[in-house]
């Protein structure tokens, strides 16, 4: 009998033992999780997609799609990275077209900011700037592992927008 309990003593030890053990490793868990969830906010930007966009000539038709990519400065006018978007025309009148748009920020480090945006295109012979619209961040790598929140956009020129962050 006393080796019986002896036993079942040392089994309930044993249990507990791993319980903590499990424990502590969620715990760390949670904490990794909770820190990516504070990635830091990328700095305020300019994307000139004047260069290299075919927007223009893309079909004007709903759903016909165009991209591109963009000079990324920072607020010094800084080179710090290229934009990419790939749009699709979802909205057409007479003076402007809607378009969905998936963009990733590439910086030179090689972190990134994926963002999701459905945006006005004005015609560039009727267009009055500043235009302002926002996007929603959906991710991030590197510092910005984690990101969510908005991109404020504003049109400054033809196919020049600064971006600021709420995240």
């Amino acid at each position: 009998m006393t080796r019986f309990v002896t036993a079942k003593r040392a089994a309930v030890a044993a249990t507990a033992t791993g319980a903590a053990a499990i424990a502590l490793v969620a715990g760390t868990t949670g904490s990794a999780t909770a820190a990516h969830q504070e990635a830091t906010a990328p700095p305020s930007l300019t994307l000139n997609f004047s260069a290299n966009n075919d927007e223009a000539n893309a079909a004007n038709a709903l759903g016909a799609g165009f991209g591109g990519s963009a000079t990324v400065t920072d607020s010094a006018g800084k080179a710090v990275g290229t934009a990419y978007d790939m749009c699709d025309k979802d909205g057409i009148s007479a003076k402007q077209v809607t378009a969905f748009c998936h963009a990733d920020v590439v910086f030179d480090n090689g972190d990134q900011v994926a963002l999701s945006v459905v945006f006005p295109i004005q015609d560039p012979v009727t267009a009055t700037y500043p235009k302002s619209f926002d996007g929603v961040v959906t991710g991030g790598t590197g510092a910005y592992k984690g990101l969510t929140g908005a991109a404020h956009f504003t049109n400054t020129a033809l196919a020049v927008y600064t971006v600021s962050w709420d995240v």
